[in-house]
C-alpha cells in the first residue's frame, strides 16, 4: 500500500485561498467530485463535517487530518490541500492549519481506511516532509515528496 495510490494529482490544491476549515472542506470536496473522485458531492461534506464535530482533526504543526466513512464512495480517496493563510481549525497548540489531508472511505473499508489514515499520519510527523509540502511547487513535486518520504519509511 502506497498513499500515493489513493491520491490523484487533481486532488492536490496548492495556496488554496480559506477563510476557515467549512470552506476548505467545500472546495477540497468541490475539486475531488469535479474530478470524479465522488459522487455526492453534499453527502461527503456532510459525513466530514460530522466527523470533524465528534472530534477535531487538526493534529497541531498546521497540519489537519480530517477524515470520514461514509457511504457515498466506493472506494477510499484522499486529497491534499495548502492553505494561504492558513486557518484556525482549533488545534490545540494554536498554530494556524497550513496543510490539510482529507480522508474518505467506504464503511465496508475499515481496515484499509485505518492502514492508510495510520501511514499518512506517521509520515507526517516528519518535520522535513512538512516544511517541503509547504514548499511544493506543483502537484507531481507533491507526489514525489510522499514517494520519497514513504520510501525512507519502508
Amino acid at each position: 500500500m502506497r498513499l500515493t495510490d489513493y491520491l490523484d494529482p487533481q486532488a492536490i490544491l496548492l495556496d488554496l485561498p480559506s477563510a476557515g476549515k467549512e470552506e476548505a472542506f467545500a472546495l477540497i470536496a468541490g475539486r475531488l467530485a469535479a474530478g470524479g473522485m465522488i459522487g455526492d458531492r453534499e453527502r461527503f461534506l456532510t459525513d466530514v463535517l460530522k466527523r470533524e464535530q465528534q472530534g477535531g482533526t487538526a493534529i497541531g504543526r498546521g497540519l489537519a487530518i480530517p477524515h470520514a466513512r461514509t457511504r457515498s464512495l466506493e472506494r477510499i480517496v484522499m486529497a491534499m490541500a495548502r492553505l494561504r493563510p492558513g486557518a484556525d481549525f482549533g488545534a490545540e497548540d494554536g498554530e494556524p492549519v497550513r496543510l490539510v489531508f482529507l480522508l474518505g472511505a467506504p464503511e465496508d473499508k475499515a481496515g484499509e481506511y485505518l492502514k492508510v489514515l495510520g501511514r499518512l499520519s506517521k509520515l507526517l510527523k516528519e518535520n522535513g516532509l512538512r516544511k517541503d509540502l509547504l514548499k511544493a511547487s506543483t502537484p507531481q513535486a507533491v507526489l514525489d515528496l510522499l514517494e520519497a518520504a514513504e520510501s525512507r519509511l519502508s
